[in-house]
């Protein structure tokens, strides 16, 4: 009986995380077009600033739109996992973004998971390794750099106290965090401004990283391009070396052989 039982869970075991996998895979292109269309939709909600009441209404509509689907896409993941506290716990972003409405000042969490549908599809495009690498960490600093200035501005445009009076702040002041130069013209003054300054500098410091690992990796790279060719080039060297002599030797014995025959003819001729 418990053979049995093993056997049932065994079974469920391995066609809950297929049925699942077949979701995702089904699914896999319609989400990453309501990623980009919220990106779209929250960019241009973000750098409105209210001109238009009657567009923003629209793209509030939208936006609860697009928050209905991305729960409903996790809830259907949920449901065909078979080890569901371990898909909850493997994915706590998307699981706060299903439980929390979509307010205004918790938008920036589901840029979190349209930025990784978008990066996740655009790295599995991707051929070889070392283009996949560089590609994905180039779109995603860009990808990056643009939603925390959105997410930023967000948050700090129109606050009291705030130094962010337009985009163009914004933008600065991602730059100046990334590279975490941090001249302090421009600082947050709200907690969200805050949290998303420390998401992007320590984006910062892992793109620095990447940098210098990858400049590093391409020198050494080409350092044993360089040796490998000065290897070959000594080793062909040595080949015509062995063949100049081998012909010598050859040039040689036709010239002794020349030699005896001449001598041979010449004695011949003096009897």
């Amino acid at each position: 009986m418990k053979q049995q039982e093993q056997a049932v869970s065994g079974t469920s075991a391995t066609q809950g995380p297929s049925r699942r996998e077949a979701w995702e895979r089904a699914t896999g292109v319609p989400m990453v077009v309501l990623a980009v269309l919220f990106l779209g939709v929250y960019a241009w909600f973000v750098l409105d600033t209210g001109a238009s009441p009657q567009l923003d209404a629209w793209l509030e509509r939208v936006d609860v739109v697009i928050w209905v689907l991305f729960a409903g896409d996790f809830l259907m993941r949920f449901g065909l996992s078979t080890r569901r506290w371990q898909f909850l716990r493997t994915h706590p972003v998307e699981l706060l973004i299903v439980l929390v409405p979509p307010f205004r000042p918790l938008r920036p969490l589901r840029l979190v998971r349209a930025a990784v549908l978008v990066l996740g599809t655009l790295n599995r495009h991707t051929l070889t390794h070392r283009t996949r690498l560089s590609v994905f960490v180039g779109s995603s600093s860009v990808l990056i750099l643009f939603l925390c200035s959105l997410a930023f501005f967000d948050a700090e445009y129109g606050v009291e106290g705030s130094k962010v009076l337009n985009f163009g702040d914004a933008l600065w002041w991602s730059a100046v965090s990334v590279t975490t130069v941090g001249y302090g013209d421009v600082y947050p003054v709200t907690v969200e401004g805050r949290l998303i300054s420390l998401v992007l500098m320590t984006f910062g410091i892992g793109i620095i990283s990447f940098a210098i690992g990858t400049t590093t990796s391409w020198v050494i790279d080409q350092l044993k391009t360089v040796e490998e060719s000065a290897d070959r080039t000594d080793r062909e060297i040595n080949v015509l070396v062995e063949e100049i002599r081998a012909l010598r030797a050859e040039v040689a014995a036709l010239h002794e052989t020349n030699n005896a025959e001449s001598s041979n003819s010449v004695g011949a001729d003096g009897r």
